[in-house]
């Protein structure tokens, strides 16, 4: 490794000596400017004698100087791991080897052009161009890859036997070895058709998913033969494809610009089937044998979209867009037919007003509109149903009305006030059916007002201190998890003393309160299933604290010192049903998180040629679900044991130290030590260390 760190260093050097000897030539190369003129000229009284012809031979016009600069990387990073490293570095692929980089930029008068790329490993890297020629053709390309590594979730490790009913878990050996590479690829050209006022975009995107992860999914009905669980490993292989062509143009007093966008999903994946238990289900579906499940489904969107808008100068602005779109599935199952038909129909409508009477005040009013029209068949056929029909519960189509009207008053420099209200109206289509199971359990209509005032003040020289409250009421919160009402505050500063000493303070407060929820019962499983609702309402009370701050300070000009600190806490509140066959399965439970993050970090700068930093992190993770201990009626079991599966106890470390020694102004070599560890306290399966020390030269031109 110490041949290879020297080997490129000295081809690093080579290159910039090479550099530098091809400009001195060039530069001794270069005539030097006439002198004639120059005391020609130097006699002010002939000055105003000069014709137009003696003037731009003495001016001559100078073309715009060209910069370009050059710089690039390369070295080699070595990884250790120590058990199961992909929780201790998660985005990061676990293998050793040589990295590079390069960056070249050059800025003339006509052509601009830029060009950046990193190499980690084939699963890590990035690349970047921008072309640009005289503002007239604009052309970015754009690559990227970014490693995941991904974990399985452990099902109970025993068979669990209610009377007469049987639940067996099914799990992979292991839970690791997971990982997703997610590629995106973007290109994009803008031409402007020359001394006319209109552009031509066309533009490409592609993301790609591969790999592996876990799946979980169940054989099960409830009737008293074995009901099974599995965690499976699954193939991954997701291709998304995306263009789009428009134009703008400017068009007097207002601008118009028109895009058309078509996006396509696929799973390249083979279709997961396994072999399901024989069973007769209500006498309508007949299962047994290999079957499809949880696909997923191939889609097709496109929309056309127009805009308008006036002069983004000036005291009046206003804006106007609508969009029409279509979403298809393109789904390619083959135990279930109808699946296809489904498709939904999109209508975007925007409108924006922003007046500015004078400088201190601004008024602003936006409105949004979604119209959501879904569409799907009445019945869909599948090889395993008895009947081979069965029907679909109708799907719903919305109406979304949003209403944003926002005041910013300055009415001096070291002080800003604004308020704003949102206004959100929904409304549901929904058809109610005698059949129970083809309902949806919604409200049609739902109202939400918010409001909230923000104070910026500057009271001081470098300080700046913020404060925001807000109030959020919803008449008909849809589910559950949402809120009726909601109160939302939050306090932020910094200050920076001379560029000597610095902090930054924020602390963030919401509580949500939903006393409304309701919840129905299965008073009869026997077809057709019929539901009861839950007398009492449901409440649910969630709390959430967060608080961050930072300081630095710098107590002689070679070090600077930073520290940080962040908490933040989810608390919540809820009564929860843990059956729906019956009444008497209710019970108070808890949930909380709560994570600690320590942070300090230090530059040193020995000299001007040779500079050292080291940072370390710490972060301190708690989560658990608690209900009350209780016990319900037969069959419906206790709720004993789930607080301790549920527990989770983290602490994840990081600690990184890189020196950089410069050999010349062009001239670098680099060295770091990356550690990362992870450790649970409850749970030992994604314990473990991951070591990475990396050593680069770079080198600019």
């Amino acid at each position: 490794m110490i041949k290879l760190l020297r080997l490129t260093c000295l081809l690093a050097a080579a290159f910039v000596t090479l550099n530098l000897s091809v400009i001195n030539a060039l530069a001794s190369e270069k005539p030097d400017t006439s002198t004639e003129t120059e005391n020609h000229l130097a006699d002010g009284s002939e000055l105003l004698e000069l014709d137009e012809a003696l003037l731009q031979e003495a001016f001559p016009a100078k073309a715009a100087e060209t910069h370009s600069l050059l710089e690039g990387y390369t070295g080699y990073r070595f990884l250790t791991v120590d058990n199961y490293g992909g929780r201790a570095s998660k985005y990061n692929y676990l293998h050793s080897g040589i990295i590079g980089g390069a960056s070249y930029n050059r800025l003339g008068q006509d052509l601009k052009f830029t060009l950046d790329g990193n190499y980690l490993n084939d699963k890590d890297y990035y690349g970047d161009l921008n072309f640009d020629y005289a503002g007239e053709y604009r052309f970015h390309l754009r690559t990227e890859a970014l490693f995941h590594n991904t974990t399985g979730e452990t099902l109970f490790s025993e068979p669990i036997d209610f009377p007469g009913i049987a639940y067996i878990p099914h799990q992979d050996s292991s839970l690791t070895g997971y990982g997703l590479k997610t590629e995106q690829d973007s290109a994009s050209l803008r031409y402007k058709i020359h001394d006319f006022p209109l552009h031509v975009n066309l533009g490409y995107w592609r993301m790609v998913k591969e790999g592996t992860s876990q799946i979980r999914f169940a054989d099960i009905a409830f009737e008293g033969t074995l009901n099974n669980f599995f965690a499976r490993s699954r193939s991954v292989n997701r291709e998304t494809h995306e263009g789009k062509i428009g134009f703008d143009t400017h068009l007097g007093p207002i601008d118009l610009i028109y895009n058309f966008q078509i996006r396509q999903f696929s799973n390249k994946a083979e279709q997961l089937r396994d072999n399901y238990v024989e069973r007769n289900i209500f006498d309508s579906i007949h299962r047994s044998g290999v079957q499809e499940h949880n696909e997923d489904t191939d889609s097709r969107y496109f929309a056309h979209t127009v805009k308008l808008h006036t002069s983004l100068a000036g005291g009046l602005v206003g804006a106007g867009s609508y969009t029409y779109g279509k979403r298809d599935n393109l789904s390619r199952l083959n135990d279930t037919t109808g699946a296809d038909q489904t498709s939904a129909n999109l209508h975007n409508y925007a409108g924006d007003l922003v007046y500015t009477p004078f400088k201190e005040l601004s008024l602003g009013f936006k409105y949004r509109r979604q119209e959501v029209e879904n569409s799907n068949p009445s019945t869909i056929t599948n090889s395993f149903f008895i009947d081979n029909i069965l029907a679909v519960r109708p799907s719903i189509s919305t109406e979304k009305d949003v209403i944003l009207a926002t005041l910013l008053f300055r009415p001096i420099n070291q002080l800003t006030i604004k308020g704003e209200y949102k206004g959100e109206f929904l409304h549901r289509n929904l058809v109610h059916y005698l059949d129970e199971t083809l309902n949806w359990y919604l409200n049609e209509n739902e109202s939400t007002h918010k409001g909230s005032i923000s104070v910026i003040s500057r009271p001081l020289k470098g300080l700046r201190v913020t404060a925001r409250y807000g109030y959020t009421s919803t008449d008909h919160p849809s589910y559950g998890t949402s809120f009726a009402r909601k109160h939302e505050g939050e306090l932020t500063s910094n200050y920076n003393l001379s560029g000597r000493l610095g902090f930054t303070a924020s602390y963030r407060n919401s509580r949500e309160f939903n006393d409304e929820i309701q919840r129905r019962v299965i008073s009869s499983s026997t077809p057709p299933v019929e539901y009861t609702q839950f007398s009492p309402l449901l409440s649910r009370d969630k709390t959430t604290h967060n608080f961050t701050t930072a300081v630095w300070f710098s107590p002689f000009p070679k070090l600077t010192v930073t520290a940080s600190y962040g908490f933040l806490q989810n608390d919540m509140d809820q009564g929860m049903m843990f059956s729906i066959t019956g009444d008497g399965s209710l019970a108070a439970s808890n949930y909380r998180s709560a994570s600690h993050l320590y942070s300090l970090g230090t530059a040193y700068r020995f000299t001007e040629k040779a500079d050292l930093s080291l940072t370390l992190q710490e972060v301190h993770s708690l989560s658990e679900f608690k209900p009350e201990n209780k016990t319900f009626p037969d069959p419906y079991g206790y709720t004993s044991g789930i607080t301790e599966l549920s527990r989770s106890k983290t602490v994840e470390t990081s600690f990184s130290a890189r020196g950089n020694y410069r050999f010349t102004r062009n001239l670098t070599c680099s060295m770091e030590y990356m550690l990362q560890d992870y450790y649970d306290k409850f749970y030992s399966q994604f314990d473990g260390t991951v070591h990475s020390i990396t050593a680069y030269v770079s080198a600019k031109w």
